[in-house]
């Protein structure tokens, strides 16, 4: 006999999160595997950002009017921020009361949509945490949409969804005030 667990597997589909496509024919141009590498970086300087507790770093991912929502085995946020300057706000008061060492390791980003200047993607992430040992605090799905911004050039996220399949621990109070 077997347990049930939770999340149930697949929830992010399921719920309709995502939509992957099936693998088709893309664009491979220099300026589309730059755009690929750039949406990369977005996410990757998402975390490393927030490991090193640096909200403004973390606000530079992001559009000036950004929606973020986070969400625990489901696709309904129990967390939606709006505006960079919000989710700023958030980050700094987050990090500030998990006090422990976090390291974001993102993988696995799909860019499923892309344009000239638009984009969906899809990554995961696992986050270890340190201390007093070495737990895991999350296994993560991401689910984004960003836009290249005309006065840079810089793909900012102006969605940004983090569905945990779970959490560990005390959820920070300050992520829901």
């Amino acid at each position: 006999m077997s347990t049930v667990t939770q999340p149930r597997q697949a929830w992010a589909h399921r719920d309709g999160k995502i939509d992957m496509r099936p693998l088709e024919a893309a664009d491979w141009s220099p300026q589309a595997v730059a755009a690929r590498l750039q949406i990369q970086e977005a996410f990757c300087r998402f975390g490393t950002a927030h490991d090193e507790a640096r909200a403004d770093v973390v606000g530079s991912c992001f559009t000036e009017d950004a929606v973020f929502e986070v969400a625990q085995g489901q696709a309904e946020p129990f967390v939606h921020y709006q505006g960079r300057a919000e989710i700023i706000r958030r980050i700094t008061g987050i990090v500030a009361e998990q006090a422990d060492q976090r390291r974001h390791c993102i993988t696995n980003v799909l860019v499923d949509k892309l344009t000239a200047d638009t984009a969906s993607a899809i990554a995961y992430g696992i986050v270890p945490v340190a201390a007093d040992g070495l737990t895991l605090g999350a296994t993560v799905i991401y689910v984004a949409d960003l836009v290249r911004e005309q006065a840079d050039g810089c793909w900012r996220f102006s969605y940004f969804y983090i569905g945990m399949d779970n959490y560990a621990g005390q959820k920070p109070r300050s992520a829901e005030e």
